[in-house]
């Protein structure tokens, strides 16, 4: 069913080539310290310290170039049985349909309201948002969504907070809920 899959946004290349760009101009900067010509040795920063710093440097840079270009590719949605199994960048949430209380469609603006995200572990890359955000009104939801704003799913429970996806087709995936069936055996992708 590709119509169920995540609704995508056109991706952004910008956040990737800053990240690569300001990451081997610290490297540069800190072995041009090391080596400056022209200075003491006892004033240059040691050699050691700037290796260290270069390593640690380099490791975020690529741990961030990894999150920034596969956290949208990794977010997916699929039933599988009678369970929505939902996959983000590290982890994946498997939801029993009959744990589902009640499914409306939304629509939903993330970067319309300041101070929308809520909670300690949030993520908000291109492509990619993550997290516990202030929905309109009072309440507020987990989100687990590729596009910022558009129409998208919330998923009620018997217990605990609000789900928010966002389906190509949302009116789909609140007729599988709402019919709390889906293909035994044979995994459904939106």
């Amino acid at each position: 069913m590709r119509e169920l899959s995540p609704r995508r946004e056109r991706p952004r290349r910008w956040p990737v080539v800053v990240l690569l760009v300001v990451g081997l101009a610290v490297p540069a900067a800190l072995m041009w310290a090391v080596l400056e010509p022209g200075v003491p040795a006892e004033q240059r920063l040691p050699p050691t310290l700037a290796v260290l710093v270069i390593m640690g440097e380099l490791l975020a840079v690529g741990v961030g170039t990894w999150s920034l270009s596969n956290a949208p590719r990794r977010l997916d949605y699929r039933l599988r049985g009678r369970s929505l199994q939902v996959t983000t960048l590290l982890a994946r949430l498997e939801i029993p349909l009959a744990s589902v209380r009640r499914a409306e469609v939304l629509r939903y603006d993330l970067l319309l309201l300041p101070g929308a995200r809520l909670g300690p572990v949030q993520s908000h890359l291109p492509g990619y948002y993550v997290g516990r955000w202030r929905l309109r009104g009072p309440r507020s939801a987990r989100v687990i969504v590729a596009s910022p704003r558009g129409d998208g799913v919330l998923l009620h429970f018997e217990k605990g907070p609000p789900l928010l996806l966002a389906p190509r087709d949302p009116q789909a995936l609140v007729a599988l809920v709402e019919r709390r069936q889906g293909g035994v055996g044979r995994a459904q992708k939106w």
